[in-house]
């Protein structure tokens, strides 16, 4: 299938009569890297590849038309540079040898990271997923393409910077929207004025988004940071990571968007943080902004603001709610307004005050106007996310309110001064531990895909670990296939609960590993290490110094059933045997005595004999005397003494 009208492969609108694109200066001689998509393929039948528009650990970008939607969009393909490469005929991704549990792993995520997106086609400020397909052994996400430029060129454009007042009309939606992709567990880790696109309609759209190994260091990918934006914790792979991560990097674009400069990297700041506050580059920005924001790129990720919705209250200045003990009872004073105050006043006092008042009442509505219209814009992402928790489960806490009796107040009191009641607030305690079947404090994090030493550091203080071992070719050993606990589930890190993983023992049937020149307990280590069951024998070795193995009942080579339990036998040197003679007797033949020569062999199971005291002529020619029953022992042994 091919698009009924000659399209240009670098921005996808037609071309001229001539042939040439008057939109863009891309032309077909213009060359492609080898390892990505050539323009012109077709996949899927439908969707027509165009010029390479990013790439990274992850993946490609490519700009391409759909020929049913007849429409320009985005593809994305699942290829991390580090773990494939395209085959020869440049369309078949093939996997490289020991890399295919990680390669499959990482397309789930990447393919489950999508699928969530698609379900937010409603949310206009993210660049959502239309189409996803598996082709050429990997994965293929469509997303709609967006008109407009990216934040970096808007603000190279606008001097560099914004007021507070342009930030806060660009950013409200965009904290809502986050916000959801949040409550919906997908952590984006690549928020940066490159992954905000400014839409020609004035709005900010989102993208950019990839899968967690992709933006966090040591996960065998090759990670793609943003200097000034990537949180701390990210160039750690046994850091914590969630919704704190991305209040960092948005909390950073916007000191970036108000101050004019770029953030110290993370990484430089964990040794040496000499971040400015951005009140102090910008004077004319807030204090209570510069303060929000400081808090929100703490170096820390548990000293630093948690949500987005706790980043828009600190920016619009929202105040904090109060939080008492559990079970606690709180008295609060109410003011009561006295009759008198109720009264009318003289004329005179009326005129004057209201002369002293309008003046101050003009400057007093401008400033409400202001106020009011701030407020409002928090309500509204407040409200919004308030609805995106409806199908949460219910808090059980209850709060009692109970007013004093009016009659406690006395006359006298109310005569002279203004009077205060008391207002009884009771918090019901609340039990965490019943929240969830794990308790509240932490959630648990993705494990699938590390490796279980990995695991024992980083969660070996908060959680009982059973470690349930299967046998596989298809994954490395100490390899996490399954958690018993789902990712994003609530726990309490100090009731140790039970975490069962399903942890790769490696191939059932591998080779016996060769012997030579490996002592006795350098052996059986290596054994233990390869999970092979062992028995140790001792014997005599002509060649082989004593306490080294120089012998296994299976051959190196050969191959051993673990999963069936099949045993190796090791056998270790006892060094060369010890060296024994014995006497041996004499043949006579014609008369004379033909002497036995002394034997010298290594072999221990060779007989020894002594040579005969004399070779003379015997005194008679008698048949000599019958020796073999003296003999007999040292034929049996071979003048071995056995042990």
């Amino acid at each position: 299938m091919e698009p009924s009208v000659k399209l240009c492969m670098g921005c996808m609108n037609e071309l001229g009569a001539d042939g040439h694109c008057h939109y863009c200066s891309y032309t077909d001689d213009i060359p492609h890297l080898q390892a990505y998509l050539a323009p012109r393929t077709v996949l899927d039948n439908r969707y027509v590849i165009g010029k390479m528009l990013s790439y990274n650990g992850e993946g490609a970008s490519y700009i391409c038309y759909d020929m049913v939607g007849k429409c320009k969009c985005v593809c994305r393909e699942y290829m991390p540079d580090t773990l494939c490469e395209r085959g020869p005929d440049g369309l078949t991704l093939n996997v490289n040898r020991d890399c295919l549990a990680k390669y499959k792993t990482f397309m789930s995520e990447f393919a489950d990271m999508n699928k969530v997106l698609s379900r937010m086609r409603n949310l206009t400020h993210i660049v959502t997923a239309k189409d996803m397909f598996a082709e050429n052994n990997t994965t293929y996400v469509i997303l709609e393409y967006v008109e407009g430029v990216s934040l970096k060129k808007f603000l190279q454009s606008n001097k560099g910077f914004l007021t507070w007042e342009q930030v806060k009309k660009l950013f409200v939606p965009l904290f809502t929207t986050l916000n959801i992709i949040h409550n919906a567990g997908i952590i984006h880790r690549g928020i940066s004025p490159e992954n905000i696109i400014v839409t020609t309609d004035g709005e900010l759209k989102l993208t950019g988004f990839c899968i967690s190994s992709i933006r966090t260091s040591n996960t065998g990918m090759m990670p793609e940071f943003y200097s000034g934006y990537t949180a701390p914790e990210q160039y750690s792979s046994l850091q914590w990571q969630g919704t704190w991560t991305d209040v960092y990097a948005v909390a950073a674009v916007i000191y970036r968007i108000l101050t004019g400069n770029m953030p110290l990297d993370a990484n430089t700041r964990i040794h040496n943080d000499t971040l400015m506050e951005a009140s102090r580059i910008n004077p004319r920005i807030p204090l209570h902004i510069s303060d929000a924001l400081a808090q929100a790129m703490a170096v820390r990720g548990e000293e630093r603001t948690q949500t987005v919705t706790e980043l828009v209250s600190g920016l619009f200045e929202q105040p904090s709610r109060i939080e008492h003990p559990k079970g606690s009872t709180q008295t609060i004073p109410i003011q009561h307004v006295p009759r008198e105050e109720r009264r009318y006043r003289d004329e005179e006092d009326d005129e004057e005050e209201y002369q002293r008042r309008r003046p101050a009442a003009k400057k007093s509505s401008k400033v409400a106007t202001i106020v009011g219209l701030c407020v409002l814009g928090v309500l509204l992402v407040i409200g919004i996310y308030l609805m995106t928790q409806l199908f949460a489960p219910p808090d059980t806490s209850t709060t009692t309110v109970s007013r004093a009796p009016a009659e406690e107040v006395s006359d006298s009191e109310e005569e002279d001064s203004y009077d205060y009641g008391t207002a009884t607030i009771t918090t019901a305690a609340k039990d965490d531990d019943d929240d969830t079947e794990y308790g509240r404090g932490s959630i648990m994090p993705n494990l699938v895909g590390l490796y279980y030493t990995e695991v024992e550091k980083k969660m070996g203080d908060e959680f009982t670990l059973k470690p349930k071992y299967y046998y596989s070719d298809e994954y490395d050993r100490g390899y996490v296939k399954s958690q018993s606990i789902p990712e994003g589930t609530d726990y309490d890190p100090k009731r140790k609960n039970e975490l069962v993983l399903d942890v790769c023992a490696g191939p059932s049937v591998i080779p016996v590993p060769d012997c030579t020149n490996y002592s006795k307990s350098e052996y059986i280590s290596l054994l233990d290490s390869l999970n092979i069951k062992y028995s140790v024998a001792e014997d005599y070795s002509k060649s082989v110094p004593y306490g080294l193995v120089f012998k296994t009942s299976i051959p190196a080579g050969g191959w051993i059933n673990i999963e069936e339990g099949d045993i190796l036998t090791v056998t270790v040197s006892l060094g060369k045997p010890p060296e024994t003679t014995t006497k041996s007797s004499t043949s006579v033949s014609g008369g004379t005595t033909e002497p036995q020569l002394s034997v010298d062999t290594q072999d221990p199971w060779a007989p020894h004999t002594d040579p005969p005291v004399s070779s003379n002529d015997p005194a008679n020619t008698d048949q000599p005397e019958n020796t073999d029953n003296q003999n007999n022992g040292d034929d049996n042994n071979g003048g071995v003494v056995f042990y």
